[in-house]
């Protein structure tokens, strides 16, 4: 650092920092970066054939040290913090991102911050699933899918023929069953059924949604999409480093998931301005390792090389 020009920085001069940066000016500068990353990336699509956005919905807990956040208390002995997004297929970028205490649950910081356009197409797991907040999205126009709780009761009014040798078990037309003093949180409306069958793991998955315009293979392949999320998070938490803090206090771990959000739009807009094919992980490693080098970025994410089993000289050398 020092042949470069930089002086060494203190992990205690940083985590003063982020102690002190108002996160006001953090949450602008990350509504501002990402409305700059969709006029810098025009034309990103989802991937499917329909019309309108499709946002992926969850939340994951970032653990915090009891000792040294005690004000993170969680359960069992352990501190934390949840971040609550909403990943846009177009692009994966975090349209909406809430930090809140790891005890929140996701229902009302869904109603709360969670707001969609007539026409949207959201996904989510189970654990979003309430039913006046389904009634809400279905007379707003919104459109889910879901998987079905173990505890759902249906009733069949119709079944529509499905291809069972691709494992699609199901595709009924349901209404939701309960007891009358429950009937306030009854979904009111038609739903949509399908059961599919992996055919690889054999796992059984039950789909629950308020489309029947689509195909049941593309219901499937909706919440198949879901796993964007996840490595989402996965990125956020290994290559952005949130799982390890500058700071101990509350405002200093807020400061540094919304740097690190911050950072993760930037490298969107940099994959998509110069079109990489290389994934979010690896464009993280490669400008994280490669910071410093004088090279174009256009050279250091471009195509990926084309790697053998064997290095071109030892085959040469294999038998025939």
């Amino acid at each position: 650092m020092g042949k470069l020009g930089f002086s060494t920085v203190c992990r205690s001069t940083l985590s003063d920092a982020n102690h002190r940066r108002p996160l006001a000016i953090l949450k602008e500068t990350f509504r501002c970066t990402l409305q700059r990353a969709r006029v810098l990336c025009p034309g990103l699509t989802h991937g499917f054939r329909f019309k309108g956005n499709i946002f992926v919905l969850d939340s994951s807990i970032i653990d915090l040290c009891l000792s040294l956040s005690p004000w993170a208390n969680f359960r069992c002995g352990t501190a934390g913090v949840k971040l609550h997004t909403a990943i846009d297929l177009a692009g994966n970028l975090p349209e909406i991102s809430v930090i809140t205490p790891a005890k929140a649950n996701d229902i009302p910081i869904a109603r709360q911050h969670f707001h969609f356009k007539p026409g949207t197409t959201i996904v989510f797991d189970r654990g979003y699933w309430d039913s006046q907040w389904l009634n809400h999205l279905n007379q707003s126009g919104v459109f889910f899918v879901t998987r079905a709780r173990r505890n759902n009761r249906f009733k069949v009014v119709e079944s529509r023929s499905t291809n069972r040798t691709r494992g699609y078990l199901c595709d009924q037309i349901v209404y939701q069953k309960t007891f009358r003093y429950d009937y306030k949180k009854k979904y009111q409306g038609k739903l949509r059924r399908i059961s599919y069958r992996d055919p690889d793991t054999g796992q059984k998955l039950i789909f629950i949604t308020n489309r029947f315009d689509l195909a049941t293979s593309t219901i499937c392949k909706l919440y198949k999409a879901r796993w964007q999320v996840e490595l989402f998070f996965k990125t956020m938490k290994q290559n952005l480093r949130i799982k390890k803090f500058l700071g101990t206090s509350s405002h200093a771990v807020k400061a540094q998931i919304w740097i690190a959000l911050i950072a993760y739009v930037l490298v969107q807009m940099i994959r998509y301005g110069i079109k990489s094919s290389i994934s979010m992980p690896d464009a993280m490693a490669v400008i994280g390792s490669l910071l410093l080098l004088k090279e174009q970025l256009k050279q250091l994410l471009g195509t990926l090389p084309r790697v053998s089993r064997y290095p071109p000289d030892l085959q040469l050398y294999l038998p025939l």
